[in-house]
């Protein structure tokens, strides 16, 4: 049986699991995660697309196996996350494994899920070729370009893409220099996550997210941005309706990568909520 490899981020304090995104890799968000250190002791599991040799066939229907991961993770690790946190695809994967296994779970943190409406779920379901027409990401995705001569000419290709606009230098450099590899023999630097990988994720979306919310029995902290093209009004909506007693937080001005576009804004608001806030005169709310 595969050992699932993990990223350290290192902190102190009681442990927080850290669940990232389609397309990206645990250290790429290390400004978000650096205030929950001195709180934390964080750890991140590294998803499927990262591991040698996987295969994104390995997809099904759903992402339950992103969640089966997680759970084979923690009992790998024999780890029980006083947080669990997980944005986009992370937070569906957290969702679907709290609610398999309660008992390896006490608290949730989900960031701008893919809980997409019902009727995109249905369109889905009941005719997959059509994903490709309604979310144009899958064919972007595979069409992408993954490979430059360098690390600059890479940085310089995403500074002028329009899904990195929001973004600083700094946390576009962390994007480079943790997402991207570079090829030993040939030199030139490529993607770390396969955007056959990234793709399939796109084409196949999560079909039991809403079933899976009203099971959801531990404390929760939800937190969506006003400009997310990921998370629609009517979803969370929704969302609020399922789980009542959860904690709802939408935040202004920042997009599906909030925790890029501002990670100590949404830091903050996560340590916020959890008791344990920042030094008032370090938090410039970046």
């Amino acid at each position: 049986m595969t050992t699932i490899p993990f990223y350290d981020f290192g902190g102190s304090g009681p442990l927080l699991h850290f669940a990232g995104p389609n397309a990206y890799t645990p250290e790429t968000f290390r400004q978000f995660i650096e205030p929950f250190l001195p709180h934390y002791h964080v750890v991140a599991i590294y998803h499927r697309p990262l591991w040698p040799h996987s295969s994104p066939n390995e997809l099904e229907t759903d992402w339950h196996i992103i969640a089966d991961d997680l759970i084979r993770f923690l009992e790998q690790e024999q780890m029980r996350p006083a947080v669990a946190l997980g944005h986009s695809l992370g937070a569906v994967s957290t969702t679907y494994a709290a609610v398999e296994r309660p008992d390896l779970f006490q608290q949730l943190v989900l960031v701008d899920p893919v809980f997409l409406p019902a009727s995109i779920l249905q369109m889905a379901a009941a005719n997959p070729e059509a994903v490709r027409a309604h979310m144009p990401m899958v064919d972007r995705a595979l069409r992408r370009k993954n490979r430059w001569p360098t690390r600059q000419a890479a940085f310089e290709r995403f500074r002028e893409k329009r899904v990195f606009a929001r973004w600083s230098d700094e946390a576009l450099w962390d994007y480079v220099n943790f997402s991207v590899t570079e090829n030993g023999t040939t030199g030139e630097v490529g993607l770390r996550w396969p955007r056959e990988w990234e793709a399939a994720f796109y084409a196949n979306p999560p079909q039991k997210v809403w079933e899976a919310i009203a099971q959801v029995r531990q404390p929760t902290l939800a937190v969506r941005g006003t400009e997310s093209d990921t998370l629609f009004p009517e979803a969370w909506t929704y969302w609020q309706q399922l789980q009542p007693d959860a904690t709802f937080v939408e935040l202004p001005d920042v997009g599906h990568m909030m925790m890029m576009e501002r990670p100590l804004l949404v830091a903050d608001t996560i340590l916020n909520h959890l008791g344990k806030p920042r030094n008032a005169e370090s938090a410039d709310k970046r």
